[in-house]
């Protein structure tokens, strides 16, 4: 973990020297895409290696992997899901059904975080969270693979570059790419999902891949990882939810609504009172804007395409958008989720040390501490 004034990184130590030297060599050099994620992988490391030999990446002697990157969702990572317990404990103090909920991060055997919450019988119940990055995967191996919105970007960048051939403007990109994912990478870059569920909707948010539970069709894939569209799944969800005939549900097509029966997701979405409250809870509101009138709240989550709210009642199934971007409209993208990203996990490490003032774990005491 990685502190500097204003927000806090999961990754190695020297991760944005190393990152960047990365990313400086694959502009400077030819390459070629490859069709499989294991071949993408030993090219990647490849490059790691002859780069550490010339002594251009720095592994530091307290680190024992000599990954480039570290992926904050892995359940190893303890120290990262140790900050997201604090946060939704810090989150939930305030909240009227506070004394029935509870997490608790890297307990035995499974690590991450697990919900602890009381049923209506006053029994004690449980179940996992799974934390999904939310800012578009950025593993080194994924600029040998243009179906990803970094590597389609980085190529934008690279045929530019090969007629300018200017150090200058190389450095401009790799420091751009490094600071978006030295910053995404952070508490703020975050959904939580139960762990029962997570692995499935994680892939047909993302690219649309078969599972073994579920057999995708129609609208999968459409997502591409996009927070906005992610988050609209949410708001619909809440509003299905509500709604008496269920049978003329508008948005069916949504990847979320395939999951609306698992039990772990009705009790984890059950715990929040509407999407606003979701909203407001998870800190996730420079992602959205308050669309409602007379008084009444209501959000609606802004398009990252154009930086604008959705507009209400239409559907957004149409796919490959990220894949069929400009340039220019590719970098507005990147730059308006980065800024979300940073506001987020600021306010988020603001409220987690308020918190520890409290020196309580699981937050069952000093209730009142925090939004006084």
């Amino acid at each position: 973990m990685k502190t500097n004034e204003e927000i806090t990184s999961y990754e190695p130590k020297n991760f944005k020297e190393n990152y960047k030297a990365y990313l400086v060599d694959l502009l400077t050099k030819d390459y070629e895409f490859c069709k499989s994620r294991e071949a993408a992988e030993k090219k990647c490391n490849k490059i790691v290696l002859d780069l550490r030999k010339k002594g251009e990446i720095i592994k530091d002697k307290s680190e024992s992997s000599n990954k480039l990157y570290i992926d904050p969702d892995k359940k190893e990572n303890e120290e990262f899901y140790r900050e997201l317990s604090n946060f939704l404990n810090a989150s939930r103090i305030s909240r009227k059904n506070n004394k029935i909920l509870s997490f608790e991060a890297n307990e035995a055997p499974y690590g991450m975080i697990t919900v602890h919450y009381k049923g209506q019988n006053g029994k004690e119940y449980g179940f996992r969270l799974h934390s999904d990055q939310l800012g578009f995967s950025a593993v080194p191996c994924i600029y040998f693979r243009n179906n990803y919105p970094l590597s389609r970007y980085l190529e934008m960048q690279k045929n530019k570059l090969d007629k300018l051939k200017n150090k200058s403007d190389i450095d401009v990109v790799a420091d751009f790419l490094t600071k978006y994912v030295y910053t995404t990478r952070t508490l703020g870059g975050s959904f939580l999902w139960p762990e029962s569920w997570y692995k499935g909707y994680n892939m047909s948010r993302g690219n649309g891949r078969e599972i073994k539970d579920k057999i995708i069709k129609g609208n999968a894939g459409y997502i591409e990882d996009r927070v906005d569209l992610t988050l609209l799944e949410i708001k619909h969800y809440f509003e299905y939810r509500e709604l008496d005939d269920k049978k003329n549900f508008k948005y069916s097509g949504d990847i979320l609504f395939r999951y609306y029966d698992n039990l772990d997701a009705q009790t984890w979405f059950g715990f929040f009172d509407s999407f606003e409250d979701y909203v407001d809870f998870f800190m996730f509101n420079d992602f959205v804007e308050d669309i409602g009138i007379g008084g009444k709240k209501e959000y609606m989550p802004i398009n990252i395409l154009n930086g604008e709210p959705f507009e209400k009642d239409c559907l957004y199934y149409e796919e490959d958008i990220l894949k069929n971007i400009c340039e220019k409209g590719l970098k507005d993208v990147l730059e308006r989720v980065m800024n979300m990203v940073a506001n987020r996990t600021k306010n988020m490490e603001k409220l987690i040390a308020k918190y520890n003032q409290t020196n309580d774990t699981k937050g069952e005491k000093h209730e009142n501490i925090l939004h006084e």
